[in-house]
């Protein structure tokens, strides 16, 4: 796991390991992505992407090698949920967006994503 400081002041990001990373990648291949209440909203309706293109937008995202972050508990600051990661993911030209995902026990993925909420984004 790499730690990666943020120019944002004293933020600092711990990156996710190469296993998870190839966990997210074959549930995106393998089509084993579901979409969480607020994925379905914003990738159904709002940017008209379906499930398929969000999918495709997260495994750009690993192919390109941008960063992918260990989501941290707010109940227990510097500690970090287990299996929890997120990441700010191009969807299309011009478009980042907060991406969460949850790795199960089996190779399902659950995805949530949506807008930006705060001017602090992840780095990519």
């Amino acid at each position: 796991m790499c730690e990666y400081q943020s120019s944002l002041g004293d933020l600092a990001f711990h990156e996710a390991d190469a296993s998870q990373i190839e966990r997210i990648k074959r549930a995106c291949e393998w089509d084993k992505v579901r979409l969480g209440e607020s994925a379905q909203y914003h990738v159904l309706q709002l940017w008209k992407i379906g499930e398929t293109g969000l999918r495709n937008a997260i495994s750009r995202h690993i192919e390109e090698n941008r960063k992918i972050f260990q989501k941290s508990d707010l109940k227990r600051p510097g500690e970090y949920l287990e299996n929890h990661l997120h990441a700010n993911v191009s969807i299309f030209e011009g478009k980042d967006v907060y991406v969460e995902m949850i790795l199960t026990k089996t190779v399902f993925i659950i995805v949530y994503a949506h807008e930006h909420t705060t001017q602090t984004r992840l780095p990519q």
